[in-house]
């Protein structure tokens, strides 16, 4: 019960974090499979040009995001799991001096995950759970060159470390990852990572975190080169875009084993990104397994 609330929370505190998708160090159990819909919203009316800060045009006008994801989660074999995220999104703003709504399908992610180390399994208080996650992402068809879109619009590969403990019976713990991303051309590869802790309260979860996302090149929003009306290669897709965010998820435990999520989360700081809102909900439903 432990890994699967944890686990939980993490896919929550991913899932609501712009368009990053990740996944626990925690996995299910061999043969169980876990079905997580939800919904995620994001706002802004302010962002960060290059590094400077300044307010949506005409008037800080807000734009909004509004995604309605499923993730899927099977235990294949007791060191190994698969997950999938689809979902459709849609972007909504009188901003940035036009219509730039937009929708369609969101990045969809898939991927593996080897478990190497398993504090529960081990006689050692000191062993973390320890895994490796190899992904991909399949592009979504909203359009990656419109202000701040769902996504960039291209195919990649991601690979990650991630970790995770639990201390003793205090049911206070610490997890994190970090990654590299890379995609198509002309989108800048990406470093990101996580780090945070969890509390557990009988079947109350708590969970504080800080995510960094960044490009590892790339434009300047009203920089040289930066010019939409040329492509991609000159638009938003190519743009060195930063995301830090704290962000925040509490969620509850049925005796069913459901677990029902709430999440919220805040740019603390960025490159080329709006200073997002983000709140989100969702529900996990275990099948099968011990």
């Amino acid at each position: 019960m432990k890994t699967s609330l944890f686990a939980t929370v993490l896919l929550t505190l991913a899932v609501s974090g712009v368009t990053v998708f990740g996944q626990s160090a925690w996995l299910p159990a061999q043969h169980q499979f876990k079905a997580t819909p939800g919904f995620s919203f994001s706002t802004f009316d302010e962002f960060w040009m290059g590094s400077s800060k300044v307010d949506n045009p005409p008037n800080g006008k807000s734009m909004d995001q509004y995604t309605g994801y499923l993730s899927l989660d099977y235990g294949i074999l007791e060191q190994l799991a698969a997950d999938v995220t689809v979902g459709y999104t849609a972007t909504d703003s009188d901003a940035f001096g036009g219509d730039a709504s937009d929708d369609g399908l969101m990045d969809t992610s898939v991927g593996l995950r080897l478990r190497l180390l398993d504090e529960f399994a081990s006689d050692s208080p000191y062993v973390p759970t320890l895994a490796i996650r190899i992904g991909g992402i399949i592009a979504g068809t909203y359009d990656p060159n419109k202000p701040f879109s769902a996504g960039d619009g291209a195919d990649g590969f991601e690979s990650s470390l991630l970790l995770g403990k639990t201390i003793r019976d205090t049911g206070f713990g610490f997890y994190g990852d970090i990654g590299y991303r890379v995609r198509e051309n002309p989108v800048p590869d990406e470093v990101f990572g996580t780090a945070g802790i969890f509390q557990q309260i009988g079947v109350i979860n708590l969970a504080f975190g800080y995510r960094h996302i960044q490009s590892l090149s790339g434009l300047d929003i009203g920089g040289s080169g930066f010019n939409p009306a040329l492509g991609d290669s000159h638009g938003f897709p190519a743009l060195e875009e930063i995301n830090q965010i704290i962000e925040g998820a509490v969620s509850l435990s049925d005796n069913g084993g459901r677990n029902y999520q709430l999440s919220v989360g805040t740019n603390v700081d960025g490159r080329n990104t709006g200073d997002k809102v983000l709140v989100g909900v969702n529900v996990t439903l275990p099948f099968g397994g011990p």
